[in-house]
């Protein structure tokens, strides 16, 4: 006699006798009783001499995993547990997050753009404009000279950024207090300091340099008026014309060095000069 269950069971137990139909209808019924927990067969080393490789084929078609071991109470008993394998839980697996979107470099002289962008309020302009000077020894207010709106590259971009003339060699101090965040090499811009401003929403961009400061390095906490490189013609600026360019951007997050929307920086600078008066 034999008793099985081919849904929900935890076990199945086939009397010798009766192996071989059993076997043969569980092979037929393979698709539905894989997930058997375990079949108990006894009787078949001293009743089917033939009956592990009708074993065998029945795990086959099963796909469990056969362990043979004898009763403890019997000499001629023999159970086989056919043990289903351990399926993954697909919920239980972890998804891993999509790597983050690569940074966008500027690929133009310096500037600092970006497609999403994060407009400045009256009152960031403000507090950003009290706490700016000009970032050339010696250059005056009134001497600053728009070149904000210049087209640049053959006419397919705007400046964004404040261009002011120097002699090559002359130090470039920290407009603002803050902190570097990134010294890069750029073909257009050549030698470039990104620096946020001292109420961590601006970054301010010095680009041309012809070398850094000694002890400029990424990181380093800015006091204004801090040397950090001095007037060049690095990248694609004319040689026989060394210049600062100056650019300002307003990004979501200054850890964003490369993103953000440009902001004039002369009126800031003249506002500043004048005491606000402007």
């Amino acid at each position: 006699m034999s008793r099985h269950s081919c849904r929900g069971a935890k076990s199945v137990t086939l009397a010798a006798d009766t192996f071989y139909m059993e076997s043969l209808a569980l092979i037929a019924l393979a698709p539905a009783v894989r997930h058997l927990g375990a079949v108990s067969l006894r009787g078949l080393m001293s009743r089917s001499p033939g009956s592990l490789g009708a074993l065998a084929l029945l795990s086959l078609a099963l796909g469990c995993k056969v362990v043979i071991e004898h009763a403890a109470d019997s000499t001629h008993d023999t159970t086989v547990v056919l043990a289903a394998p351990q399926r993954l839980d697909s919920s239980r697996v972890a998804t891993p997050a999509p790597p983050p979107p690569p940074p966008r470099t500027s690929t133009a002289n310096g500037d600092v753009s970006d497609t999403t962008t994060a407009p400045a309020t009256a009152a960031d302009l403000a507090t950003l404009s009290a706490e700016l000077i000009i970032p050339v020894p010696g250059v005056k207010a009134a001497e600053l000279r728009d070149t904000f709106n210049e087209l640049r590259g053959g006419g397919t971009r705007k400046h964004e950024a404040l261009d002011i003339m120097a002699p090559r060699g002359t130090p470039v101090i920290s407009a603002s207090a803050g902190r570097v965040l990134k010294l890069h090499n750029s073909v257009d811009g050549g030698l470039m300091v990104y620096a946020a401003d001292a109420s961590n929403r601006f970054v301010l961009l010095y680009g041309h340099l012809d070398h850094y400061a000694d002890g400029i390095r990424e990181g380093l906490p800015l006091r204004q008026g801090d040397v950090i490189g001095y007037v060049g013609t690095t990248g694609n600026a004319a040689a026989d014309a060394p210049h600062l360019h100056f650019a300002i951007a307003h990004p979501r997050d200054v850890k964003l060095w490369w993103t953000g929307a440009a902001i004039d920086p002369r009126p800031l600078l003249q506002q500043a000069s004048s005491g606000g008066s402007e």
